[in-house]
């Protein structure tokens, strides 16, 4: 081999050094995701069961029994109030009113000619005819004003504005007295009926908001305002009864319908929360690996309750604004190179995750089948729902930088 040879291997090798190297390193290095530390305010909210009803509701009925005459409405429409309804045979109520009303005005011409004579001959009838006469008057006004009010009992007047349903009779049918004709409800408001807990009485108030799911409409809420919380416990429930009024403009919430009522007693405080899948264990404490430009350092955490939605709060031991791994944490140790292949941003509401989470796949395992038993265990928390997991991008820019345990405050 000659020295132009020589020369060239080595270099050759002094060029691929720092990139062996590098490849190396890069290779060595434990990829992880990241996510920002967000508060959250969790609202007090109660859920129940409970039923539609209408606010103003009534089954009319005639006060007399009378063939049916006139039925001015079908099955669903809508009246007004003072509509008229329907009519029965008031053949002979008109001509006791008739009769009435005539004897009322012979009554009065009676008295004022009496009135007139007096004023010519004041000594022309004693005060006892007068007095009479007067009577008289106040007899027929009284028998007129009682047939008037009678041929109202042969007739069906709407009470208030709403719609009518189930009409049981035809024009042409005997109907008796007090049988009801036709129901008539006002749908809009509704208001709907639910009990509570008595342990929530104290946190239950008029003016509280309620949201409203039906099955019909599945896909859409109803809001609505409490306007009524019992002051008493029922006794053979144990429960407290509330009524919540609901705009209906469109009809679609209908008398005996079974909803879902979720109701805010407040809003609630601002905690701190993160993944479920950041938290590690080590004997009786809870730690998670906080990322920043230097490196990723390990901090105990104080938690609370868990959300139901893959996040947990944190009581202890975080600050917002941190960036937490959460994925590729079981690997790191002091020193160990990190990637970051991926940053979440913060979440901001509950809502918001839940949306998340319905989109994200699950995340490729990173972690070897023949893991040794020494590394640290996710925590498992309670909870009715999976927690999210974030999908990595080969595409996407990634940086090195080095694992350390740095002194940190235990969190009792």
């Amino acid at each position: 081999m000659n020295k132009k040879s020589i020369l060239n291997i080595l270099l050759v090798t002094s060029l691929m050094s720092p990139i062996s190297a590098a490849i190396a390193n890069e290779q060595a290095s434990v990829p992880v995701t990241i996510e920002t530390i967000s508060s959250r305010s969790f609202e007090d909210i109660i859920q129940e069961v409970g039923k539609i009803n209408a606010i103003d509701s009534a089954a009319l009925t005639f006060s007399a029994g009378e063939k049916i005459t006139a039925i001015h409405f079908r099955d669903g429409d809508t009246v007004g109030k003072g509509d008229l309804i329907a009519e029965l045979d008031s053949t002979k109520a008109k001509a006791d009113f008739d009769k009435a009303k005539s004897s009322l005005g012979l009554a009065k011409t009676k008295l004022a000619r009496i009135q007139n004579l007096l004023a010519k001959q004041p000594d022309a009838l004693s005060p006892q005819d007068v007095d009479e006469m007067r009577e008289e008057v106040n007899l027929a006004k009284a028998d007129f004003s009682q047939k008037k009010a009678a041929l109202g009992d042969y007739q069906i007047i709407a009470p208030f504005n709403g719609q009518l349903t189930s009409f049981t009779q035809s024009i042409g049918s005997h109907i008796a007295a007090s049988t009801t004709l036709v129901s008539i409800y006002n749908l809009n408001p509704v208001e709907v009926k639910y009990a509570i807990s008595q342990n929530d009485l104290g946190k239950a108030a008029k003016g509280q908001t309620v949201t409203v799911t039906v099955e019909a409409f599945k896909n859409t809420n109803f809001k609505g305002v409490v306007d009524y919380v019992a002051p008493a416990v029922d006794v053979s429930s144990g429960r407290v009864e509330i009524h919540a009024r609901i705009d209906n403009p469109d009809n679609r919430l209908a008398p005996g319908m079974f909803a879902n009522v979720k109701q805010l007693f407040h809003k609630g405080n601002s905690h701190l929360v993160v993944p479920q899948n950041s938290v590690l264990a080590q004997n009786d404490k809870r730690y998670v690996w906080l990322y920043n430009n230097s490196g990723a350092t390990k901090q105990s955490v104080t938690l609370g309750k868990n959300t139901n939605d893959g996040y947990v709060i944190v009581d202890a031991g975080l600050k917002e604004g941190e960036q937490v791994i959460t994925t590729g944490q079981q690997k790191l140790e002091i020193n160990t190179p990190i990637t970051v292949i991926n940053h979440k941003p913060a979440v901001e509401t509950s809502e918001q995750v839940s949306s998340e989470a319905s989109k994200e796949k699950p995340e490729p395992t990173l972690e070897s089948k023949t893991e040794q038993t020494s590394k640290p265990a996710l925590v498992e928390l309670p909870s009715t729902s999976t927690s999210t997991s974030t999908s990595t991008s080969t595409s996407t820019k990634s940086a090195s930088v080095t694992a350390n345990e740095t002194p940190t405050n235990e969190v009792n």
